[in-house]
């Protein structure tokens, strides 16, 4: 009885955490039901790419935490963090608002290997020198290189673990932490491949008692064609057995990810090939969310291609937002991965489905979800499904195994030892490349500089159990956050809403899912029709937990469409609130300035080419704040005014050596200055799109 009422709400659609007016179930209906069940939708929140020291890199990096302590982290309980001192706890840390859901994401790549061997009997002749290789290859890895020879490692070991027993062991800790209707788990892994320079990780997540006895790895696939029908043959068609996975960071795929499907390109399927109409299906059913925000920058869009409204300044210049490898419109700036367009864009990606992209390390309009869903629906004319038509999640993908720990003040890294100290973080004096004698130095930010305190996933779901979380991930009813808790939620239709419709949203009536307004939510398709689509977007600010949510700014609709020529094209709507916030105080506090706590519009598209796809999901934004290493720098009190003019350092009597990547410094030798960086962020929420599909 209780999944049959689940199912039927799952085919309804809604949103709403304020009290709704519609009423719960009574009586029999609420047979095995948890107490708090509503079919007026509540919002949960949760971390699905998180890792511990079960994972290969974790591991090394000192992660203190395993898969238990991380799912006890999220309830609320303490966690230890480790500094520069390996294996050292030097603090604890707790969320000051506890998860809803989580998942523990391992690397299946040599799935608790080393936590194993090396945490045992085994002497430091092997697991130092590879522990060493691990840390000192972080930046490769970023980019997508993978230093590590499987066979040499496994050569090294006598007591690696057999993997599935590993696997078996996580489900074991993922089943007994979860507490249906309190705090949900849900069985994952990551799937890591690095193709020639190429980031192509996903997360997989599982439903039922029926899993797959094995954790797919880059060792067992050479595609990802490989992961989904090993996925099909052993939990897609399999009874008691559900599964979708999610790709992560392709802002760092070196235009791998999302493949250009339509003319002059056609090698998005197997063996670089073109993409079967099967294939199309089975990539939509696997690929059902994408994670566009985690601590390795945004996949939403960038600044800078200056073509096919991916993001400029001119028509978006909230795509600069947390660019982890930025391409510049001119002389490179002092990020290490940051190059000139003309030195940045991808021109080849494959031929040779195992070459490297050219140039290295290069930049793609498909690397970006923005661009990818443009090309989903130019791949809809011809294959008949929409191989791209994904939903939007936000993550952490914490090393040190602390879900949800998004907060900007306070971060101290998701990367144990590797981030752990402000050098690392920041940035610091080295020798000039090619220069044994360190005759020259140069102050360099660090690739951890780039990084951020990742984000969350909010699903819109009837309970908290593994059923409902699941199904609203499945039915794309789901958005991401940078970090802060902003409530959203969005329909669609082909009429204009109800003049009170925004009145009874903030309310918190639910009049969609009342049934006294036809719509669709998030992530989902448009029926037939001729009308214009409208949406009704309403948004509540972050309340706020140990400090006060920012105020929000506007909402914003994005809206992608292919014109006559075949060419996708963006707009972005600003429809409601004011643009251009006022930024915070010298002391990073907010100037509220009198801005309501909600906001909420209805709208329908000017301009419309009906007989042309197009895409539409919502950006919230709010007012921009200190970002996390003007924060700590700030805390510290640092004045990069006291610099050391001879070595541009600080005097250890300071308090601040190390802290030298608070400043911006310039001159040489002798006449060193440094002035304090005050660096910002506008923190948002995306919501997954709904879309128009021509007939």
């Amino acid at each position: 009885m209780k999944r049959l009422w689940f199912v039927l709400l799952g085919l309804m659609v809604g949103c709403s955490t304020q009290e709704s007016t519609s009423d719960p179930c009574v009586g029999s209906e609420c047979e095995g039901l948890c107490e708090d069940f509503h079919p007026g939708l509540r919002v949960l929140w949760g971390d699905l790419h998180v890792h511990t020291r079960i994972s290969f890199d974790a591991y090394f990096f000192s992660s203190l935490n395993g898969p238990e302590e991380a799912y006890r982290f999220a309830k609320g309980q303490p966690a230890g963090i480790v500094c520069d001192d390996p294996d050292t706890e030097c603090g604890t840390l707790q969320l000051d608002r506890p998860l809803d859901f989580t998942a523990v994401t391992e690397h299946a790549e040599f799935l608790g290997a080393f936590s194993t061997a090396c945490g045992g009997d085994m002497p430091d002749l092997a697991c130092g020198p590879v522990g060493a290789l691990i840390r000192d290859s972080v930046d490769d890895f970023i980019q997508g290189d993978n230093p590590i020879d499987a066979e040499l490692i496994e050569s090294l070991f006598s007591s690696i673990p057999d993997p599935d027993t590993v696997w078996e062991d996580v489900q074991a800790v993922t089943e007994a932490q979860n507490d249906p209707c309190a705090f949900t788990t849900l069985h994952a892994y990551e799937y890591s491949p690095l193709i020639n320079g190429s980031s192509m990780h996903r997360n997989v997540v599982f439903l039922g008692d029926v899993l797959p006895r094995h954790a797919i790895s880059l060792f067992d696939t050479e595609s990802e064609w490989e992961l989904f029908d090993s996925l099909e043959a052993e939990c897609g068609n399999i009874e008691g057995c559900d599964y979708l996975t999610i790709p992560h960071n392709s802002n760092l795929a070196d235009g791998r990810m999302f493949l250009p499907i339509g003319t002059p390109f056609a090698f998005a399927g197997r063996d670089n090939q073109p993409l079967t109409p099967e294939d199309a299906a089975l990539r939509a059913k696997s690929d059902r969310m994408v994670e566009i925000i985690q601590l390795k920058g945004q996949s939403e869009c960038m600044a800078g291609f200056g073509f096919d409204g991916l993001g400029s300044d001119e028509m978006d210049a909230a795509c600069y937002f947390e660019q982890n490898k930025p391409i510049c419109t001119g002389a490179a700036d002092d990020s290490p991965r940051c190059k000139p367009i003309e030195e940045s864009l991808c021109t080849t990606v494959t031929g040779d489905p195992t070459a490297a992209s050219e140039p290295r390390d290069c930049s793609s309009p498909l690397d970006f979800v923005r661009g990818a869903l443009g090309e989903g629906m130019r791949a809809r004319a011809s294959l008949g499904s929409n191989p791209y038509q994904f939903g939007f999640i936000g993550s952490t993908d914490t090393h040190n195994g602390i879900p949800g720990a998004v907060d900007e003040q306070g971060f101290n890294g998701h990367g144990g030892v590797i981030d752990a100290d402000p050098a690392t973080r920041l940035g610091e004096w080295s020798c000039a490349i090619d220069d044994p004698e360190c005759t020259v130095r140069v102050f360099e930010r660090s690739v951890a500089f780039s990084n951020n305190p990742g984000g969350l996933t909010a699903v819109w779901a009837e309970e908290n159990t593994r059923e409902a979380i699941f199904a609203a991930l499945k039915a794309r009813r789901a958005y991401a956050t940078s970090g802060p808790r902003i409530e959203v939620r969005t329909y669609g239709r082909r009429a204009p809403f109800p003049a009170d419709f925004c009145v009874r949203l903030e309310a918190g009536e639910t009049p969609v899912e009342q049934g006294e307004v036809d719509a669709v939510p998030m992530g989902s398709v448009l029926p037939a029709g001729d009308g214009a689509p409208s949406l009704a977007a309403w948004a509540l600010q972050d309340p706020g937990g140990s400090a006060p949510g920012a105020p929000l700014e506007r909402i914003q609709v994005v809206k992608g469409w292919i014109d006559a020529e075949g060419v996708v094209q963006t707009k972005v709507f600003d429809v409601a609130g004011q643009a251009d916030g006022p930024e915070p105080r010298p002391d990073c506090s907010i100037v509220t300035g009198g801005r309501p706590e909600q906001l909420c519009v209805t709208w329908t598209d000017p301009e419309l080419e009906a007989a042309r796809d197009a895409y539409y999901y919502v950006r919230v934004l709010e007012q921009p704040s200190c970002r996390w290493n003007t924060l700590q720098c700030l805390e510290l009190g640092v004045a990069c005014d006291q610099l050391d003019a001879a070595t541009g350092t600080f005097a250890s009597e300071t308090g601040w050596a190390g802290w030298e990547g608070c400043c911006d410094i310039e001159g040489a030798p002798g006449s060193f200055t440094g002035t304090n960086r005050f660096d910002l962020v506008q923190e948002r929420a995306w919501t997954s799109p709904i879309w128009h599909e021509a007939s």
